[in-house]
This record gives C-alpha cells, structure tokens and sequence, in this order.
C-alpha cells in the first residue's frame, strides 16, 4: 500500500530545498558559488538531497505498486514510472540524467564539474516542482480508485 504521509514529507523536503537553492543560490553570479566552498558545498547538498528525494518517492511508489525494480541504475526509476504512465518518457529521462549528477555527489566518482552544478540551479530547479505535480496527480487518482 502506497504511503502518502512518506511521500507527502519527501516532497515537503523536496519543495524545502528546492525553495532554499532559489533563495540563497539562484541570483548568484557563477563565479561566486563555484569559488565560494561554504556555498558551493550548501547548494550541492540541497541538490543532492532534492534528487534524493525523488528517487525515494520513485522507489517507494515502484516498491507498493509491484513494479519492475531497476535492475542496474537507480536513474531507470524514472523510466519504470514512465511506463506506469506515473511520468511522460521525455520527462522521465531528463530525470534520470540527475541520477547521474546525484551519484557523483555521493560516491565522488570523479570530481564534479563545478559548472554543473550552477546550470542545475538555473535551469532545472522548475523539473521538481513538475515531477510533484505528477506524483500528486498520481496519488489523487488512486485515491480516487479505492
């Protein structure tokens, strides 16, 4: 059974951090967040944890509906809810590029490309208030069924 207070907290957290990047971190020049460590370290842990946030929403919503898990990379989460017809393909695979942002962060497989994390904050902070429209949708339409 699908929780929704699990999910409702994790897109609490989500709308936090994602309201946090544009407050504290979307006006600054590029230059100032790169070269600035104590900023540049804040905004990467509030993307990571954004991204995180909709992997666990994905991975729960998979887990309760008896979905095919990943079977390789955990960007095929996005993927899996497409083909729930939970999110649009073209979407879903925009997120899924973030997974891979995400497991740099985390298991620091090379270093980041600082810059990306700067056009993240410009230009796809909007991905996540759109990926909880979906999940909203999707959980007043099971309600709707029940």
């Amino acid at each position: 059974m699908i929780d929704k207070v699990r999910i409702q907290m994790k897109l609490v957290e989500l709308r936090k951090r994602v309201k946090l990047l544009e407050k504290h971190f979307k006006s600054l020049p590029e230059e100032k967040l790169i070269l600035d460590e104590t900023l540049y370290a804040a905004a990467e842990r509030h993307l990571e944890v954004a991204i995180q946030s909709c992997m666990d929403i994905g991975t729960h919503i998979i887990a309760q509906l008896g979905l095919d898990r990943p079977k390789k990379e955990n960007r095929e989460i996005f993927i899996i809810l497409a083909k729930a017809q939970i999110l649009p393909l073209e979407f879903a695979r925009k997120l899924a590029t973030m997974v891979g942002y995400r497991n740099i962060l985390v298991h620091e497989y090379t270093e980041v490309e600082r810059h990306y994390t700067y056009e993240n904050i410009q230009e796809n902070l909007g991905d996540f208030a759109r990926f909880a429209k979906y999940i909203e949708q999707f959980l007043q339409e099971k309600s709707k069924k029940l």
